[in-house]
């Protein structure tokens, strides 16, 4: 027997084990891992992950087996014999398996990638056999075709493993399969294409028996006329393609390739493609796309299949069996297909083409809601100018928004209960794709985020509120040591504050605050933000109050605005809004101000005070996260202009505490187009000069640190 030493490299420059103390053990000895283990050590987290997945594993293997021995014998995979379609399939079944393994666990991925395909082709073969004996066309054609690819695995897994999705993704995912499995069924027809489809039924009901997330009322309303008509489109032009593509193609819709050139084919099938694109969007010209090309395609089809075999006398009905009189009637309706799309295209053109969006108020209505509900910190925002509101159909509540290219920009959270915020946040999202828009939920809280993200939504880190709690508020202690210096001076220099709002004030009043308001707008590298963020005009809002500097010859030298929050029918606080301090103006005189609106709050029997929300403020500021650092770097470009992390170090001083703002949209691949939004929203007046005076600004505080 030979002993095998430890991997484990000698230490250079140690004593050796004999002139080592007896149970002497150093600490760099313990810390070093083996040399010749790094290997073993690293591939450990691999390995324990990958035996969480044995069936995908399983699967894995018998592929590259399956391949393995295809291309020893010289004969490829079987779907729909096309090599490189049968490499797609057979990387989609390891994918549908590790899904469905991690949605379903091994055991119930086991059985569905095992039952559900057996069932389908069974169900096929039997199918086949009978309408073969019958003299069935299609059955005849299908006799004697492989009945099972690796394909069928894959959509069975893929349709079990939606059950147990969140709501967006099992709506994706199911809307994908049929559309797929249908396509290649009406175009190309194969056996394979029959258990295909049954899988995918039987997968959909298998997912449903054993997951606890079966499908939900909400995946029926999301049925919309556009899901349909896009759907297909898609079919419609994906099936003309795939008649190219697979061999022999014998589905009941493949003659529409016969009745035109491979040129005329690949143009007509891409064009539907875009229509489908553009009508998902909502646009105008995808209705006129679709229609030119479903007029040309029902012409052709019935000059060459109608029109062309009545006028030659060549459809005769005698004498015919059941195949050759089925095939017949095929070709002689053809055009009935694409007509029919057509008409319905028509029909429901003014559902598929996006709604114009017409910015209202809806002050009153609005208001109202907002004082007998539940709309968070930022709620009174809705009633500003430029915002729509939509009310649920049974009254459950509202949300305020505005739409920018085909985003719809809520204005933070909606107005309604706690109880109904997940029916009204549905509700809405089921409005929007009505109307070709992306909802897009921005600067909510964690209630609107923590329904969201498990339906499948993304969430997005866009800033920080600063919520202060004035039930225990006030002047005393070292972190507050700037907010008395600031109210000492006040006091010392006359300066006093005044509760009001803006239609109390007299007209020269007026014209000092809106003296201060401008002139710090004029003084921005950039145009003032807008959406979120206030300015003059929404000061004049009875609901709006103002907490004025006034010092001792009576002018305004500070400004500052504060809107209601209402819980459940009562006033508990106020948010604040606008904050100006002119040129006469104190250091310090704004912290004055909300100070003495907090102490006033206090005293009033009110709970919270929210600073508002900091744009772009990282929830962690020592996150390393990708989301969190780009939040970073945007704000260190804002900076010269709008100051955000110089706002949010202001905001500090209060003892405030943070609570996270949220955009939450459908997908990752939707960001770029809701930031196109938000930009817009935020700053409509952006111009190229702008940009350009902000990398001046920026080289200008290069040198000063310099």
């Amino acid at each position: 027997m030979t002993l095998v030493a430890p991997c484990r490299a000698p230490s250079v420059g140690h004593r050796s084990m004999a002139d080592r103390p007896s149970g002497f053990t150093p600490v760099v000895d313990v810390l070093r891992p083996p040399t010749g283990c790094d290997d073993v050590v690293a591939l450990r987290p691999v390995l324990a992950r990958l035996r969480r997945y044995p069936v995908s594993l399983v699967m894995t293997g018998a592929i590259v087996v399956l391949v393995v021995g295809a291309r020893l014998s010289h004969a490829e995979p079987d779907f729909p014999h096309h090599p490189p379609v049968a490499c797609i399939a057979l990387v989609a079944t390891v994918l549908a398996a590790a899904v469905a393994e991690r949605t379903l666990g091994s055991i119930r991925t086991a059985v569905v990638a095992v039952a559900v395909p057996t069932i389908a082709m069974l169900a096929t073969q039997l199918a086949v056999s009978v309408g073969s004996a019958l003299g069935e066309a299609h059955a005849e054609e299908v006799h004697g075709q492989p009945l099972l690819a690796p394909s069928v695995v894959a959509v069975a897994l893929f349709a079990a493993a939606s059950a147990g999705m969140p709501t967006q993704a099992r709506w994706r995912v199911r809307a994908v399969l049929w559309t797929v499995t249908l396509t290649l069924l009406l175009f190309a027809g194969h056996g394979s294409d029959v258990t295909r489809a049954l899988g995918a039924l039987l997968g959909t009901a298998a997912g449903a028996l054993v997951a606890h997330r079966a499908s939900r009322p909400v995946s029926r309303d999301r049925l919309t006329a556009r899901t349909v008509v896009v759907a297909t489109l898609v079919a419609l032009g994906g099936g003309t393609l795939v008649t190219l593509v697979v061999p022999d193609p014998d589905g009941v819709l493949s003659p529409f390739a016969d009745a035109m050139t491979d040129q005329a084919v690949v143009l007509t099938g891409v064009l539907l493609l875009v229509a489908a694109w553009l009508v998902h969007h909502g646009r105008r010209a995808g209705i006129l796309v679709a229609a030119v090309v479903l007029v040309v395609l029902t012409a052709v089809l019935a000059d060459v299949f109608l029109i062309e075999p009545l006028t030659d006398s060549s459809v005769q009905w005698q004498g015919l069996g059941l195949d050759a009189l089925e095939w017949q009637v095929t070709l002689l309706g053809a055009w009935l297909v694409p007509a029919s799309v057509l008409l319905a295209i028509l029909t429901l053109r003014g559902r598929l083409v996006r709604a114009p969006f017409r910015a209202a108020s809806g002050h009153a209505a609005l208001v109202s809601m907002l004082r007998g509900s539940d709309a968070g910190s930022l709620g009174h925002m809705g009633t500003w100018h430029g915002n729509a509101v939509w009310s649920h159909p049974d009254g459950l509540g509202a949300v305020a928004y505005r739409v920018r290219g085909d985003v719809a920009l809520t204005v933070s959270d909606p107005v309604c209960g706690a109880a109904d915020r997940a029916a009204v946040i549905s509700a809405f999202a089921v409005h929007c794709e009505e109307n070709g828009w992306t909802p897009a939920f921005t600067s909510v809280h964690d209630p609107v985020r923590a329904i969201l993200v498990p339906e499948g939504w993304t969430a997005l880190p866009v800033g920080v509120e600063a919520v202060l709690d004035v039930t225990t508020f006030d002047l005393r202690g070292k972190r507050r040591q700037d907010l008395r210096t600031a109210s000492n001076r006040a006091d010392r220099e006359g300066v006093r504050d005044e509760w009001t709002s803006f239609e109390q004030l007299d007209l020269a009043r007026r014209a000092e605050v809106e003296a201060i308001c401008t002139r710090w707008a004029a003084d921005r590298r950039l145009p003032e933000m807008g959406f979120t963020l206030g300015g003059f005009r929404e000061l004049d809002d009875p609901d709006v109050r103002l907490a004025l500097a006034i010092d001792a010859e009576e002018r305004v030298v500070a400004v500052t605005s504060w809107l209601p929050v209402y819980s459940c029918g009562t006033l508990t606080g106020y948010t604040l809004d606008v904050m100006r301090r002119g040129e006469d103006g104190m250091p310090g005189v704004v912290e004055f101000l909300i100070a003495r609106t907090a102490l006033r709050s206090r005293e009033a029997g009110l709970t919270t005070l929210s600073l508002s929300g900091t744009p772009l403020a990282a929830h962690d500021p020592a996150s390393r996260a990708v989301l969190d650092r780009g939040s970073r770097l945007l704000a260190r470009v804002l900076e010269p202009a709008y100051g955000f992390r110089s706002l949010q170090r202001f905001k500090e001083k209060f003892g405030a505490r943070h609570e996270p703002l949220w955009l939450v949209v459908p997908t990752p691949l939707h960001v770029p187009r809701v930031a196109r939004a938000l930009a817009g929203a935020y700053l409509p007046g952006l111009r190229p000069r702008h940009l350009w005076e902000l990398r001046r600004a920026h080289r200008a505080a290069a040198g000063t640190r310099g």
